[in-house]
């Protein structure tokens, strides 16, 4: 596990990360920067590809940032009737506002269990012209 948090986050918290053996990196200076912590996060572990697998308000500010180039999602044949259910994309105001993204389907294939699995390539926020 590594936590990604700003420069600005205290020493104590940063020493309390250490202490059991949490390693973090730092991105940004006041809050968060996720295209900054993205690039560290390519550098240090040599990498090239990151698999995201958050919840709809990660999801959400990484696609509108412009961060995420392809979206995977498998529909699976099921449903449970529940009303507060979790969403694949949300917007929190205090993180990231909600804007139109546009979406290009890229792959859809059908497997065996019924699921479908869909590939869409991020074209990024619809302009308004």
């Amino acid at each position: 596990m590594v936590e990604l948090i700003p420069a600005s986050v205290s020493d104590a918290f940063k020493a309390h990360l250490r202490s059991v053996g949490v390693s973090y990196i730092l991105a940004g200076e006041e809050q968060l920067d996720m295209a900054q912590a993205v690039r560290r996060i390519g550098e240090i572990f040599e990498m090239d590809e990151l698999i995201l697998g958050g919840g709809g308000t990660l999801n959400w500010s990484m696609v509108r940032d412009g961060l995420c180039d392809e979206i995977s999602l498998v529909l699976m044949p099921t449903a449970d009737g529940e009303t507060p259910t979790n969403s694949l994309f949300e917007a929190n105001e205090k993180y990231s506002a909600p804007v139109p993204i546009q979406f290009a389907l890229k792959n859809v294939e059908a497997l065996d269990d019924g699921s479908v699995w869909l590939r869409y390539d991020v074209l990024g926020p619809i302009d308004d012209a």
